[in-house]
């Protein structure tokens, strides 16, 4: 068995046990992936972890949020390279790794390297443009004229918006939303607030490769940002409804406080499904 780093050189070899959503993140800025290889370059499992607040004050930590293996030994032989390569030469400043895993064989291979081992509600909610039209936001209201898309908006104009909503300490549900391009969020659905010649509010959806929509950041600031909060999520579930097929799925990633708040007031009593979860204290690298 070879244990190697998953990179676009051979991420093709991997791309069926990852899917298309997770082989998209892999080549993204904070995740890295690691696979395992058996004899004539047979795929026997990968591992995916995020780095998360590694650009802020705060610690950055780790978290391994797909591992998938054809048995324990392999689990093991990726947990061993993420632990003594990736941790050591990669990232020498993680404090913390942690795990949200949906298969038990992974995390049960992490607990025995030392992480916690328990179970959670998973912060992610899962529903459909159905159930968001059927809530107290599908209804369909007329909208003020200065509620648009961001497919009105220039490269330039949008790289201003998301600069200043970063500057003000909102940075959305992705940690890298300062290097995504306009063209990675849908357009049609991705809402704005244009006022006189500033754009002070931001709703970007991003639409997967297996067709999933994905709220990615959602921030108004100004005399009128609750409103326009709302706006801007009519906006979107209107554009929605009207482009996709009602059971399309929809991604919530209830990853702070407030957004849980919204999505309960939205989808009262729907939660997310039970994952496992574990955490790992790592020896920094000084």
């Amino acid at each position: 068995m070879e244990i190697v780093g998953i990179s676009n050189d051979n991420l093709t070899n991997f791309s069926q046990l990852l899917g298309e959503d997770m082989s998209e993140d892999v080549s993204r800025v904070y995740y890295n992936g690691i696979g395992a290889l058996g004899d004539d370059d047979e795929v026997l499992g990968a591992l995916v972890y995020e780095l998360l607040d590694s650009e802020s004050e705060e610690d950055t930590r780790s978290r391994i949020c797909f591992m998938k293996a054809a048995d324990k030994e392999v689990s093991a032989g990726l947990e061993n390279y993420y632990t003594h390569n990736s941790l050591e030469e990669e990232v020498e400043e993680v404090a913390e790794s942690f795990y949200e895993l949906t298969e038990e064989m992974g995390a049960e291979t992490l607990s025995e390297a030392g992480f916690s081992f328990g179970k959670k509600e998973d912060d992610v909610l899962m529903v459909t443009l159905a159930d968001l039209a059927a809530s107290k936001l599908g209804s369909k209201k007329s909208l003020p004229g200065y509620v648009g898309n961001i497919d009105e908006l220039s490269i330039l104009q949008f790289r201003e918006a998301v600069k200043e909503i970063l500057f003000k300490g909102h940075k959305g549900v992705m940690e890298d939303i300062p290097y995504l391009p306009k063209n990675w969020f849908d357009g049609r659905l991705s809402s704005c607030i244009i006022s006189g010649g500033r754009i002070p509010g931001l709703f970007l959806i991003r639409r997967t490769k297996s067709g999933m929509l994905i709220p990615a950041l959602l921030f108004a600031y100004g005399p009128e940002r609750k409103m326009d909060l709302i706006h801007m999520i009519r906006y979107s579930l209107q554009q929605a409804l009207k482009a996709y097929p009602p059971e399309t799925k929809v991604m919530i990633y209830r990853k702070n406080a407030s957004i849980r708040a919204l999505a309960d007031n939205i989808l009262p009593n729907r939660s997310g499904e039970e994952i496992f979860f574990g955490t790992r204290k790592e020896q920094l690298q000084l």
